[in-house]
């Protein structure tokens, strides 16, 4: 019995060591667990054949042949050869005298046949079918030897005590091969039981994966805690906040920090606000939401409770958007209904006041023409007024306007030449002086010339109106690859950083008798000729307006 039963361990050992699923592996000479069933049941019959040298009874059931069936059955007719064919060198091995029943009875050879037949159902059976199907040829295999021995006329008559002997034999060999079948199908079973969980095992671990990297290239901020309120999962936009307060943390040591153990004194308010909204969730065990608006930006918060199926809390997770741009977005947005406001009053003012201006204008000349010269000085300064916000309007309407102007080629240094004059005139009044530093290779750009003689004239006066006197005012061009760059820089006071992100917003002004929609035109100008502007200042030393012109652009346009 434990000869025969030596296949099992055999099998089992190999089956184990072999490092993957030897049921499915390729790597092996014959498809499936076939080479392994050869090896180990003809180790098994070698062993048999070692024992079978002292025989108990005549009319014994060779146990060779049981390791025989088992095998067979597994492996088929054509591989089960192998293991007759090894039965059969066995036999003359361990035999002095040979016979032809010898040699049919203790190999099988005779069992042979039915052992082909019974194989070909053996794999699609069910166990008890499986285990059925090797009694029988085990009892078949007793019958014969009880036959061919019977009838051999060398052999001893049977009494009891030889009976008892081939009973217990026979007995021994049944229990022998349903052991095998029962242990192989087991081992069989738990292999393919470890290649499902394998499977399974390498999914989850791929599905992690695309997990992970999703939260990741989310544009969202992505923490998942548990019941105690320790970090589970994190992706990379949420460790970079929760950097602001631990900046040494890294992904692996994030993974089960206690967040909601964190003190107040140690860590961000913006975190330290989250973490009461967490408790707050885990008490009350509903979805929060809430926007905070932090000194970093804005973000709005979910934390989602998560349960069991059973009701009981089994963590948090925190989803959170960075709303920062949408705010800054709505402002601008802000920025353009305003502008259409202007849009709007401009309109309105066109109409409504400038006709009357004018007409008052024209009578207040006639009544100068006829006043005493000593009231001319009021004339002057009514009519200066009336000249000013007549100017006033003409901002709002150049502000408002949202036309396609028309342009042409013409070379920026021309257009700043015939302003110098201009400039240099107002610059002497003020005690002031302009320097022009014309670059090297500056191409002809596509401009309208009306519109950047007021850009240029606006900026150039603001500069001067911030400087005092004997201040310089530079006017510098620049070409570098397809882009033309003029900077008009000052050497005045220099704005505050709170200033420069409102310059260009209407109506914001720095001076007492401004309007506020002078560099608001800038802007609108710069952005009709498809360029940009921006302002760089030092405080107490000077102040410098950027104007880009993309001579590709133009090109195009």
């Amino acid at each position: 019995m434990l000869a025969v039963g030596s296949a099992v361990f055999f099998f089992l050992g190999v089956i184990e060591r072999s490092g993957y699923d030897s049921l499915h592996n390729g790597r092996l000479a014959w498809r499936g667990y076939s080479p392994v069933v050869v090896f180990s049941f003809a180790i098994s019959i070698m062993i048999c054949w070692f024992f079978s040298i002292y025989s108990a009874s005549p009319y014994a059931l060779h146990m060779g042949v049981v390791s025989l069936i088992v095998g067979v059955m597994y492996i088929g007719p054509l591989r089960g050869m192998v293991l007759l064919g090894l039965g059969i060198i066995m036999y003359f091995l361990f035999n002095d005298r040979w016979s032809w029943t010898g040699l049919l009875i203790d190999t099988g050879l005779l069992l042979f046949p039915f052992i082909c037949i019974l194989s070909l159902r053996f794999r699609t059976a069910t166990l008890k079918v499986k285990r059925l199907f090797v009694a029988i040829l085990i009892l078949l295999s007793a019958v014969l030897s009880m036959i061919i021995s019977t009838l051999s006329e060398n052999t001893l008559p049977m009494n009891t005590q030889l009976w008892i002997i081939v009973v217990m034999i026979v007995v021994a060999a049944l229990g022998a091969g349903d052991y095998c079948v029962q242990a192989i199908e087991r081992i069989i079973e738990k292999k393919q039981l470890n290649r499902q969980m394998l499977r399974l095992s390498n999914k989850f671990i791929t599905e992690a994966e695309k997990l992970r990297q999703i939260m990741n290239v989310a544009p969202l901020i992505i923490t998942s805690l548990d019941e105690d309120g320790r970090i589970t999962a994190i992706n990379a936009s949420a460790l970079q906040l929760i950097k602001r307060s631990i900046p040494d943390l890294t992904l692996e040591s994030a993974i089960g920090l206690h967040l909601t153990d964190l003190k107040k004194e140690d860590i961000t308010p913006g975190l330290y606000e989250i973490i009461i909204l967490i408790k707050a969730a885990q008490s009350g065990q509903e979805t929060i939401n809430k926007l905070l608006r932090l000194g970093y930006g804005s973000f709005y918060v979910n934390i989602v409770p998560l349960f069991t199926p059973s009701e009981e809390l089994s963590g948090v997770v925190i989803l959170s958007q960075d709303t920062t741009e949408i705010e800054q977005l709505r402002n601008e947005l802000n920025h353009v209904e305003q502008l259409s406001l202007v849009g709007k009053m401009a309109a309105s003012i066109t109409h409504e006041i400038r006709n009357p201006m004018a007409v008052v204008r024209g009578f207040l000349q006639l009544m100068q023409e006829k006043s005493p010269p000593s009231l001319d000085h009021y004339y002057v300064i009514v009519m200066d007024e009336l000249d000013r916000a007549n100017s006033i309007i003409n901002d709002f309407l150049s502000l408002a306007q949202n036309r396609v102007v028309e342009k042409q080629r013409i070379h920026l240094h021309s257009i700043i030449e015939e302003l110098l004059p201009l400039l240099w005139a107002d610059a002497n009044l003020r005690g002031q002086s302009i320097v022009f530093v014309q670059g090297a290779n500056i191409p002809e750009l596509n401009l309208n010339s009306k519109e950047i003689k007021q850009l240029i004239l606006n900026l150039a006066r603001n500069g001067m109106e911030a400087m005092e006197d004997k201040g310089e005012l530079t006017i510098e061009t620049h070409s570098n690859g397809n882009e033309v760059t003029m900077s008009i820089q000052d050497t005045g006071p220099g704005i505050s950083p709170d200033k420069l992100e409102k310059l260009f917003e209407p109506f914001y002004t720095t001076k007492s008798k401004g309007t506020g929609l002078g560099l608001s035109l800038c802007l609108s100008i710069v952005e009709r000729h498809h360029g940009r502007i921006q302002v760089e200042s030092q405080q107490g030393i000077k102040t410098t307006f950027i104007v880009t012109f993309d001579s590709a652009y133009d090109q195009i346009d």
